[in-house]
């Protein structure tokens, strides 16, 4: 009998069929935009141990996926998650799936996608808090996919090397809690003391 549900199942005999398609045919350019999962999230997009991939250079990625929360969802670790331990189980996350470079769990918010024939650009946004009503963001990180690449790119790492917060392959995170205020443009450090996201 098989252990995983009958949907499950369905789904990665869907996926095994697609990555297939993509390598055997070399269909290169590959954006996926996933979203349902409460949270952020950029990966190379590989066929797990079918292709050579090394997750220093990307090399080896037949495209790249962004995932990214919702504004008023609450983080899959729990609606109270303190911002340490949201950081905590994103490095474990980027440590135990190589393809991942970055993932955050803290913050609800969106990403926008700005998509030319040269690149595509990634822009992640967060909420200081979603308690209230507000026009507050945190520009949380930043990544490029450059035309044919079919990785994240690397300077050194993905995001520049450097991501506001959660945890980046090969890079660092750097909390500033420069906040935009969206319906003045004046930026400010949000220090809000609300766990409750």
């Amino acid at each position: 009998m098989n252990p995983l549900p009958m949907g499950m199942l369905i789904l990665l005999i869907m996926m095994h069929g697609t990555f297939q398609t993509l390598y055997d045919n070399s269909i290169g350019n590959n954006i996926v935009i996933s979203g349902d999962s409460h949270a952020n999230w950029a990966t190379d997009l590989i066929w797990l141990d079918e292709h050579a991939y090394d997750p220093t250079t990307g090399n080896g990625s037949i495209g790249v996926e962004f995932a990214g929360t919702a504004v008023s969802s609450p983080s899959p670790y729990g609606q109270n998650i303190s911002l340490a331990t949201a950081n905590e189980a994103s490095d474990l996350l980027v440590q135990y799936n190589r393809e991942l470079q970055w993932s955050e769990l803290y913050y609800r918010g969106y990403f926008e996608l700005q998509i030319s024939h040269e690149l595509v650009e990634a822009n992640y946004f967060g909420m200081p808090t979603i308690v209230n009503r507000n026009p507050d963001e945190i520009s949380l990180a930043n990544f490029t996919v450059l035309s044919g690449a079919n990785a994240l790119q690397r300077n050194p790492s993905p995001g520049g090397g450097i991501v506001e917060n959660g945890a980046l392959k090969l890079g660092k995170t750097v909390q500033t809690n420069s906040t935009n205020d969206t319906a003045t443009g004046i930026y400010f450090i949000s220090n809000d003391p609300v766990e409750d996201l």
